[in-house]
């Protein structure tokens, strides 16, 4: 029969591999599409000046990211596409000088985890739409000092709990093993 004591540096090691797993699930999922301008399915009663994609996480832009194209299949857009400065969410991509009819928005990034992510989807310019609720293009999201100082004690203060927790795990593993060689 084994001593309760034995277990504690089992047990915390256990609960700190778990809290680390679980803490680190976010980071597992692939990049997501969470707004576009033009949205999938708008009909719009003047003509965009640039396609907007923003992500849920920073993305890689190259090899033209952002692509559209018209009802006959003829590339509409300047061939700029990039992302934002201030925010590797946030891709951009000029339009030519649209008349109506009905486009196609492709687009391909690259995650943070490596993984090439893409899609479609479709919207119209059509002037008989006038006086539909239309949307603004995304605005550029830019963190406060503040929100950044909040960010950078976050993961502080997850550095600290963890290394708080392997030093507590192996003093624990150190006191057990010197325990069972006396």
């Amino acid at each position: 029969m084994t001593k309760p004591a034995t277990w504690w540096p089992i047990a915390l090691l256990v609960l700190s591999a778990a809290w680390l797993i679980l803490s680190c699930g976010p980071a597992l999922a692939h990049t997501r599409l969470m707004e576009a301008y033009p949205a999938d399915g708008d009909t719009l009663a003047e003509r965009p000046e640039q396609v907007q994609l923003r992500f849920n996480e920073p993305v890689e832009a190259e090899f033209d990211p952002i692509e559209v194209y018209d009802q006959d299949n003829d590339r509409v857009d300047e061939d700029d596409a990039r992302a934002s400065p201030d925010d590797r969410r946030l891709l951009f991509a000029d339009l030519g000088d649209l008349p109506e009819g009905s486009y196609t928005v492709e687009w391909r990034v690259t995650s943070a985890d490596g993984h090439p992510v893409n899609g479609e989807y479709e919207f119209a310019v059509d002037a008989s739409a006038a006086g539909t609720e239309t949307r603004s293009p995304i605005a550029p999201i830019e963190r406060s000092a503040e929100q950044e100082e909040e960010l950078g004690s976050t993961w502080g203060t997850v550095l600290v709990v963890l290394l708080v927790g392997a030093t507590l795990a192996a003093a624990g593993w150190v006191l057990y093993r010197r325990k069972g060689t006396v």
